[in-house]
């Protein structure tokens, strides 16, 4: 177990199966109100995850901390431009980005975490980018 999490360990994917047991490619997206669970489910994952966290804010006040170990924290900030952007483009944008680098090749072996929040025009484009439906 890490940090301050004793549930990690044991905790359980939509699928059933152990968020620590996975491998390859990791993404995990969601807003700010995402931030608990996406922190969970972050040390849980196995060292040889490679993951990503992707967390949609209105604002630097909504940045935190994740404990990604190696893997990389984006934080996607949505009033950047003097605006507020619309909930979920930037997101998008990431989501595309990453499906665009871990979901091609041979034999590509990712998941992809969203937050109940995601809009539903960002979970459908990224199931039709990922080889095998692996969206929770």
């Amino acid at each position: 177990m890490r940090g301050m999490i004793p549930d990690a360990a044991s905790l359980r994917r939509p699928d059933g199966g152990r968020w620590c047991d996975l491998e390859g490619a990791v993404l995990l997206g969601g807003d700010a109100h995402n931030l608990p669970e996406m922190r969970r489910i972050a040390a849980a994952l196995s060292p040889s995850a490679h993951v990503t966290v992707l967390v949609e804010v209105c604002g630097s006040d909504q940045v935190g901390v994740i404990d990604a170990r190696e893997g990389r924290v984006s934080w996607l900030d949505r009033s950047l431009d003097g605006g507020l952007r619309p909930r979920g483009e930037r997101l998008a944008q990431a989501i595309h980005a990453w499906c665009a680098e871990w979901a091609c090749g041979d034999d590509p072996v990712c998941t992809v975490w969203l937050g109940a929040r995601t809009p539903s025009r960002i979970v459908r484009m990224t199931r039709a980018l990922l080889p095998e439906p692996r969206v929770s």
